[in-house]
């Protein structure tokens, strides 16, 4: 009997562990939607004071990322990057939205951020004859707040960085990783990362105690400290090479600090000089192609 459930044991694991990695090899979205929502992503003018725009803090050009080296030195939260938003189950850092329409109207209204309204956005627009034209073209109506928000939310879909060496080593391809990132890969599984980064975004669909390398010097937290952390969205690990500075503090610049400090504060685990080259090595393998979307000038 007791070999009987250690078989079962054993299969349930493996099938739980072959459903923790979802290749991204495609997304679906309406290009000219899309088209439009960029045009509005890079418009300073959809924001109250005219001199913001979602890519003020979202940069989609210096280095892919959509994170940030200054923000963090002025003491606010490191952007977390856009790419693979679509594929996101929590949004914002606290995980207070968990839809992805819902994340762009925030976006848009929130004082932290563009701090705009429904009808002063409509009223700017609908006074620029180019965006009368282009919402007449692609929605066959006037400027509604709703195909605003839908506009965006195509162009965030149409920024998935998809194909990685990972994504295709998922799909059959043995040799989309060479051995040191299979021995990565084997790593990440065996010590725990995979606990907090997985699904098809390796991260992103869960909250978790993110401050815990905070937490270093203190070896007591007494109750009422631990009921009183903050929880984060735990990062997606894709594109994780062209994301740094890296953690909601942007602390670390070097993916191969966060991984050592990470396995020793998080995981209990202290991982040697070989082990930590070979998750880096897996990690590199997990970047994807960039977006068509963002070099594609068409409507602009």
């Amino acid at each position: 009997m007791r070999k009987i459930f250690l078989l079962m044991f054993f299969m349930v694991s493996i099938f739980a562990d072959s459903l923790s990695f979802s290749p991204l090899v495609k997304v679906e979205y309406d290009k000219e939607k899309a088209m439009l929502g960029k045009k509005l992503f890079f418009d300073k003018r959809i924001s109250r004071s005219g001199t913001l725009s979602c890519e003020s803090c979202h940069n989609l050009y210096w280095d892919l990322s959509g994170t940030s080296r200054e923000r963090p030195q002025k003491g606010m939260l490191n952007p977390i990057s856009v790419l693979n938003a679509a594929f996101t189950y929590i949004f914002y850092s606290d995980g207070r939205k968990r839809d992805i329409y819902d994340q762009v109207v925030e976006s848009i209204t929130s004082r932290s951020e563009l701090n705009s309204d429904e009808d002063q956005i409509m009223n700017v627009l609908d006074s620029i004859p180019e965006y009368r034209i282009l919402f007449r073209k692609v929605y066959k109506d006037d400027i509604k707040f709703k195909y605003i928000v839908d506009s965006i939310v195509e162009f965030e879909k149409s920024v998935s960085s998809v194909n990685s060496r990972f994504d295709k080593y998922l799909l059959g391809d043995s040799r989309a990783l060479n051995s040191e990132e299979k021995r990565g890969f084997e790593l990440f599984q065996k010590i725990g990362c995979m606990a907090c980064h997985n699904g098809k975004n390796l991260g992103s669909n869960l909250l978790q105690d993110t401050d815990f390398h905070k937490h270093a010097n203190s070896r007591v937290i007494n109750a009422d400290e631990k009921s009183n952390k903050r929880l984060h969205k735990v990062p997606s690990l894709r594109n994780i090479a062209r994301t740094a500075p890296y953690l909601y503090d942007g602390s670390i610049e070097d993916l191969r600090d966060v991984i050592r400090m990470v396995s020793h504060h998080q995981l209990q685990y202290t991982i040697n000089k070989e082990e930590l080259d070979s998750i880096y090595s897996f990690l590199l393998s997990l970047d994807g192609e960039v977006p068509r979307i963002i070099n594609d000038s068409a409507s602009n």
